[in-house]
């Protein structure tokens, strides 16, 4: 019977898979492998040295030295390079040495080492961080799920929440007290448009109203054709403004591959990138998949920026 059982399990076992695990097929594929780990680091090519040892008649093993600033993770580094490449059958330990705290990575491939990684610590390299925010807009007053969701990021990302008149931003502000913070509003008429955009009377006094009923209150302030009307209009009140004139949209309609390119701006060197996400159960799925990818380039988010105008 235990022999009819081990039988019965191999079997399934191999029904499951399709019995060809992933090998690598050339060293080539490594090299492509390092460079795009490397890359996703955002590791400029000035930061990398490449060299050869000898190690016998057939056989050069390649061996990369990288220059690393002070406050990069290495160990983080270390981590994604196994992730890669333990599926392959290759192995990645690794040795740090002291005082100068060099970590040397090898892959190593059915007892050979094929390439090596010498990570050096470069105190005249500055870690590049790129400060960005991200702006989740709701429709409705969010499940438990989607809350879960956002808390799970870990991450200061404020969710917007539209209303139609100023009693509603105080109702939806005590239904997620201490639920979920921060919270922003974004003043709307009956079409879904921005009122202060597209009204800019009825604006004036609902933003007077909303004033009086929760004076603490942040709205976003989208901008548009009458921007500088809009400002106006925001300086006439005591309330508090993010300004989202130039920030990016992003919503389930842009697919997947989009979504996740518009994000990758948030790398760049532009002063403080803003992206609002419309945000539903596929959307906040690609932002929590993306998000690991951000941090190792650097990205650090914070809050949006506020303005008392």
């Amino acid at each position: 019977m235990l022999l009819i059982s081990c039988a019965v399990s191999g079997y399934i076992l191999l029904a499951a898979s399709d019995g060809t695990p992933k090998k690598l097929q050339s060293l080539a594929r490594a090299d492509s492998l390092i460079a795009y780990e490397l890359a996703k680091f955002n590791i400029a090519s000035q930061q990398i040295r490449r060299s050869s040892i000898t190690v016998d008649s057939s056989f050069n093993r390649k061996v990369y030295r990288i220059n690393l600033s002070p406050g990069f993770s290495k160990t983080q580094l270390h981590a994604e390079l196994n992730r890669t490449f333990h599926p392959l059958g290759i192995s990645t330990p690794a040795r740090v040495t002291f005082p100068d705290r060099q970590m040397r990575i090898h892959l190593e491939h059915e007892g050979t080492i094929v390439r090596t990684l010498v990570l050096n610590t470069d105190p005249d390299l500055a870690y590049r961080r790129a400060r960005a925010s991200i702006i989740v807009v709701l429709n409705e007053i969010p499940g438990n799920s989607l809350l879960d969701k956002l808390i799970s990021f870990g991450e200061p990302i404020p969710v917007v929440l539209p209303i139609d008149y100023p009693m509603q931003a105080n109702e939806f502000q005590k239904s997620l007290s201490g639920r979920y913070d921060p919270i922003l509003f974004w003043l709307q008429n009956e079409e879904d448009e921005d009122l202060i955009q597209h009204n800019p009377p009825a604006a004036r006094r609902q933003l007077k109203q909303l004033e009086d009923i929760l004076p603490n209150a942040r709205l976003l302030l989208t901008g548009g054709a009458a921007s500088a009307d809009m400002e106006t209009i925001a300086a006439r009140t005591a309330l508090t403004f993010i300004n989202t004139r130039n920030a990016l949209r992003l919503h389930e309609e842009l697919g997947k591959a989009s979504f996740s390119a518009e994000l990758n701006k948030l790398k760049s060197g532009i002063s403080h990138p803003i992206a609002i996400v419309t945000g539903n159960e596929t959307t906040l799925n690609w932002l929590g998949e993306k998000l690991p990818d951000l941090k190792k380039a650097g990205v650090v988010l914070v809050p949006p920026p506020e303005f008392d105008f």
